[in-house]
């Protein structure tokens, strides 16, 4: 049996490549908006044809990846990642765009279910939480991928140079995923019949509570990634760049708590950490929006991004522990909670419409807080069930 230490780095460098590409191209979409003359319509269009095919794809992978040697799919997979990555930098016009951004969801997605089966199988196998380090160290890439891209555009370089570069770079590190054989395992079946029977029972009542907190949880963070600063800009109007206040602390909190969180659910359990966590969140929000200002801003929303931090994590292993295999409970997880991302930001605005935007996101801290109920019953201790 390969050592755990070099399956974990081959199964780390996937999610750090792969927040690397995301990080790149989410400071050049608009970019590749104004070189192709799109208009934000147009630019939104296309971007739900990306979340479309990411979840379709999740779908597909997470069989896969229950039948296959999920390094090869996920070095695949990265592959076709990073190629994908690439068309985009050349797109000329609405027709290749969507084409592109169809492959490139397709296989962001597909790539997302498979990595995180992998981080669930090693998590399973060291008997230890593992995932909020490899959550960790997506964000991290994410935030490198981001900074390369904007200091490169800040040079004059458009997505034809920036978009390729962060694909070659990125290359080794897909590549890598290979190390480290990796087949998902079915739960066995070898327990007597009755506690099989009432093991069965109890998954079937887990997997869509975990699916329900994976959708309030990634609901929340698209809400947050796309309306804090909007909200912000009202809210303190009378402070210079304060609107961004509350987006990098989001970010800096959620890192702070991914980076630490495997030894913190290792001590104090998954439920706790969760339900703990969303709670936090949830009050967070809730101060932020009955008080705005600067300091307020800052303190909440950092204490935002760590109670969410570990949300997602230990939602996706517990998925992957109560699920016919890893992969199938990622799968699973993994799609509920993109339609979570996809879903927020729109339904927010439309609610913003109708009311107002601080009311509207009155229903991030009635999700927070269903995270922390769903997670009182959904959360399980280390062991598989």
């Amino acid at each position: 049996m390969e050592d755990l230490a070099v399956q974990r780095v081959c199964g780390t460098s996937t999610f750090l490549a792969n927040g690397f590409g995301m990080g790149a191209w989410s400071v050049q979409i608009a970019s590749v908006q104004a070189a192709n003359g799109l208009s934000d319509f147009m630019i939104g269009v296309t971007l739900l044809v990306f979340a479309v095919a990411a979840l379709g794809a999740m779908q597909i992978s997470g069989k896969a990846a229950a039948r296959y040697p999920v390094n090869y799919l996920c070095a695949g997979i990265g592959v076709a990642f990073a190629l994908a990555l690439t068309a985009l930098g050349f797109v000329v016009g609405i027709a290749s765009l969507i084409v592109a951004l169809a492959v490139f969801g397709t296989a962001h997605g597909a790539l997302d279910v498979a990595m995180n089966a992998r981080a669930s199988m090693l998590e399973n196998r060291a008997q230890r939480p593992l995932m909020s380090s490899f959550h960790a160290a997506w964000s991290v890439g994410g935030a490198v991928g981001a900074g390369l891209a904007g200091i490169l555009a800040a040079h004059g370089c458009g997505p034809v140079v920036v978009l390729p570069a962060t694909a070659v770079i990125a290359l080794p590190a897909l590549l890598l995923a290979l190390g480290g054989h990796q087949t998902a395992k079915p739960i066995s079946t070898s327990a007597p019949a009755e506690t099989t029977a009432s093991t069965q029972r109890l998954r079937t009542i887990l997997l869509p509570l975990l699916c329900a907190i994976a959708f309030l949880a990634l609901f929340t963070e698209g809400a947050l990634a796309n309306w804090s600063s909007i909200y912000l800009k009202g809210a303190l109007a009378g402070v210079s760049g304060g609107f961004a206040v509350g987006y990098v602390a989001f970010s800096v909190g959620m890192s702070i708590g991914r980076l630490g969180g495997d030894p913190i659910v290792a001590r104090y359990g998954r439920r706790r950490v969760g339900v703990a966590g969303a709670t936090l969140a949830a009050i967070g929000l809730a101060v932020v929006l009955a008080r705005p200002g600067l300091a307020s801003a800052l303190i909440c929303f950092t204490l935002v991004g760590i109670g969410m931090s570990n949300v997602v994590p230990i939602t996706f292993g517990s998925a992957g522990r109560v699920a016919r295999s890893e992969a199938a409970g990622i799968s699973r997880a993994a799609s509920a909670g993109y339609a979570g991302f996809v879903i927020g930001p729109p339904l927010i605005g439309g609610l913003a419409g109708l009311v107002t935007l601080p009311v509207a996101l009155t229903t991030l801290v009635a999700a927070t807080a269903l995270i922390a109920t769903f997670g009182t019953f959904a959360y399980l201790p280390t062991e598989r069930l």
